[in-house]
């Protein structure tokens, strides 16, 4: 079961999540995907991924963790039935007005949590448009990126594999089914494909996951541990608030205005 259900904004009364927005002035929201992972875990592995971090998050924060919804960009893997995908016009119109709301509740401060790679582009101008339009100062956590940063020698950076395996570990374990996994695409491969379009300074952009697993997947979802996972995840929302607020202290919210 999720680590901080109470943290979800939809399951508070509206007088305590007014009470933890605005004494905080901060709030935390999330952003997944719907798409295919294999058959050992679920469509909703990103959101629920995100989820699982952002509650941990908010309840270091002492505040509210809200849902973009559990639909992201997800087009290129659109050729697998059951995926779906936001344009990103949607994204950025569904962002900008969650952050409006909370805004007018008395957060002045925004960690966006995300786990999918679709979506950070379109999340980072959904940012700069909110900051704009909103007022907020918005702090993006990429944390599929920060979980490989801070166990890669564990956690593989593959799409199905041990580190998304744990993540959804670490939401809810009855989600994972290892004995239904279909076929997995050849490793070593998938990483050399997946790494063109990983590359910081010269890079394809992504149209069809075919191009870096033909069967979907690829990687080691066996070496995922419920305990293990539960650790990780903590550690991921341990670097997100000191991130955070390290951001905050460099840059305060009068520069912001």
């Amino acid at each position: 079961m999720p680590r901080h259900p109470d943290r979800l904004i939809e399951r508070l009364a509206q007088p305590e999540a007014a009470r933890l927005i605005a004494a905080s002035g901060t709030a935390v929201v999330f952003a997944g995907s719907v798409e295919q992972h294999g058959g050992h875990l679920p469509l909703g592995t990103d959101t629920f991924a995100a989820q699982s971090i952002a509650e941990r998050v908010a309840a270091r924060l002492d505040t509210v963790a809200v849902s973009l919804g559990p639909v992201g960009v997800a087009h290129y893997h659109l050729a697998w039935p059951g995926t779906l995908s936001l344009s990103p016009g949607t994204l950025i119109s569904v962002f900008g007005d969650v952050c409006g709301g909370l805004a007018a509740a008395g957060a002045r401060r925004i960690v966006s949590v995300n786990w999918h790679e679709g979506n950070s582009a379109t999340l980072r101008l959904a940012a700069d448009q909110a900051q704009v339009g909103h007022g907020v100062q918005v702090v993006m956590a990429e944390t599929h990126v920060i979980t490989y940063t801070l166990f890669p020698g564990e956690m593989e950076f593959t799409h199905a594999g041990a580190m998304e395996t744990a993540a959804v570990l670490a939401f809810d374990p009855t989600l994972v089914h290892l004995e239904h996994a279909t076929p997995a695409s050849d490793r070593s491969a998938g990483e050399a494909a997946h790494a063109l379009f990983r590359r910081p300074d010269v890079y394809p952009v992504m149209r069809d996951f075919h191009h870096v697993a033909e069967t979907g997947w690829y990687g080691r979802p066996e070496l995922a541990t419920a305990e293990r996972a539960e650790e990780i995840a903590e550690a991921v929302a341990d670097h997100v608030v000191a991130q955070a607020k390290e951001i905050w202290a460099a840059l305060p919210l009068e520069e912001t205005q």
